[in-house]
């Protein structure tokens, strides 16, 4: 039975046990964070030492508290925890974070199975323990201890690495990647990455979805919950070697199973499988950002030969075809181009090709019904602005809106220096995805066409 998490992610009242008046303590920059959050909720910190931490009325402890409880987040010694777990059973609180790390990481299994014990057949959601709570970006309720605000946005992530989630919150920011949510599920005691996947597939403010997971406690719910989701699913699985393997037990005390079969098992269901985080935000922008390929058939344009032949075997190795142009759509680029050079796929605009070349040439591949995706690629080559190959794709992008026939995946590529800094920000912040690699250009773009395949099997048009 999957689980009820609206009041987890929007509760109307949350407790902090263990917030403190010491600047140095996680329980304070708990209380902190939901304090200056966009959000409003009763608010009740627990220190019976206390009596007001940042201005707000301290209790000593839960049963204190008149009303319902929502959350409680627990910043506490692990053997402490058991205690308040008890305590929130009695309250009957909605929804626990367990923050404290001591417990399964570190091999400490008879303290975590002693709160799963005290939770047993009791309704309550628990995340954790050893995580860094979640940010909810699209409520403004920031429900951890770290530092750092995300971009609000229609990606979630679910992290089973605290310290990695928040890094990815900064990575986000910097590849203008908007999160809804992002969460780090720690130890998984109880709320595990399925529930979530089930949560965020019916959130109206997630599109797309980005995993780090080092293991799954329960594979069949895992597969299935990717299976029924109707929004892309990208997951980054670590601990793929025996050292690796041995890094995860002692992180989280996750037991990492074969690769292959995590491999197998994810493409069964339906997700996309990303090699590291990076490739995660690369593929989840342009999820985000493009409607899906319907086809593996990629147009690629550019103004330097070499990087359209690197554009070429980058995409091919990956699984996308890059079809000869038909005669149709030879003719019309054919009347475009200078006459030293003649139309092919990949498209040599020639290094001086400015912003009627990019347009007119991107404008033929998108009415082309044998291109189901266009990457359109710029080197410096000392002739033309970079600037006029930003304009030409922003306008297609605009135009796209209007006729049916252009709602086709456009990426792009570049390769420059600090010219390209003004015009990839362009880019990126009218939601076109723009790479400084070719490889990564051709992973996002077959991620666009795995996403377009699953839509069709999920329509039964495979």
């Amino acid at each position: 039975m999957k689980k009820n998490l609206d009041t987890f992610f929007k509760p109307k009242s949350i407790a902090v046990v263990g917030a403190s008046k010491m600047s140095t303590k996680i329980g304070h920059a708990a209380l902190k964070n939901i304090l200056i959050s966009e959000y409003e909720c009763k608010l009740y910190p627990i220190n019976p030492k206390e009596k007001q931490i940042l201005g707000v009325k301290c209790y000593a402890k839960l049963s204190d508290i008149t009303g319902s409880i929502d959350l409680v987040l627990i910043s506490v010694p692990a053997m402490i925890v058991p205690q308040i777990m008890n305590e929130c059973v009695q309250k009957k609180v909605k929804n626990v974070i367990i923050i404290s790390s001591g417990f399964s990481e570190i091999g400490n299994y008879e303290l975590e199975n002693e709160i799963r014990k005290i939770v047993d057949g009791v309704k309550i959601n628990v995340l954790g323990p050893n995580t860094m709570g979640y940010k909810n970006a699209s409520d403004g309720l920031d429900a951890s201890f770290v530092f750092g605000n995300p971009r609000k946005g229609n990606v979630a992530v679910i992290s089973q690495s605290g310290a990695l989630g928040i890094g990815m919150i900064y990575l986000a920011n910097n590849e203008f990647v908007g999160l809804s949510k992002i969460i780090g599920v720690g130890n998984k005691l109880d709320i595990d990455d399925d529930d979530l996947i089930t949560y965020f597939s019916r959130d109206p403010e997630t599109k797309v979805m980005g995993l780090y997971i080092e293991a799954v406690k329960d594979g069949r719910e895992f597969m299935n919950s990717i299976k029924d989701c109707n929004k892309p699913v990208l997951v980054v699985k670590a601990g793929i070697s025996e050292a690796g393997a041995r890094a995860a037990a002692s992180h989280t005390g996750s037991m990492a199973g074969s690769d292959d079969i995590y491999s197998a098992a994810i493409k069964q269901a339906g997700g996309i499988r990303c090699r590291d985080i990076v490739e995660l935000f690369d593929m989840a922008r342009a999820l985000a950002g493009q409607p899906p390929a319907q086809g593996n058939r990629i147009g690629i344009i550019s103004n330097g030969g070499g990087l359209g032949i690197m554009l070429t075997d980058a995409c091919v190795v990956n699984g996308l075809k890059i079809p000869k142009l038909s005669k149709k759509t030879y003719n019309k680029i054919d009347r475009i181009l200078p006459d030293l050079v003649k139309p092919n796929n990949p498209v040599d605009l020639v290094a001086d090709a400015g912003f009627y070349r990019y347009e007119a040439c991107t404008r033929a591949l998108l009415e082309d019904p044998g291109i189901d995706g266009v990457i359109v690629a710029s080197v410096h080559g000392g002739y033309a602005r970079p600037s006029e190959f930003t304009g030409a794709i922003l306008k297609m992008v605009r135009e796209r809106k209007l006729h049916e026939e252009f709602k086709k995946p456009i990426l792009a590529t570049w390769v420059g220096g600090k010219e390209f800094e003004d015009i990839v920000l362009d880019l990126k912040t009218a939601g076109v995805p723009i790479y400084p690699s070719t490889w990564r250009t051709a992973r996002a773009m077959l991620s666009l066409y795995l996403e377009g395949e699953r839509i069709k099997r999920e329509k039964g048009l495979d």
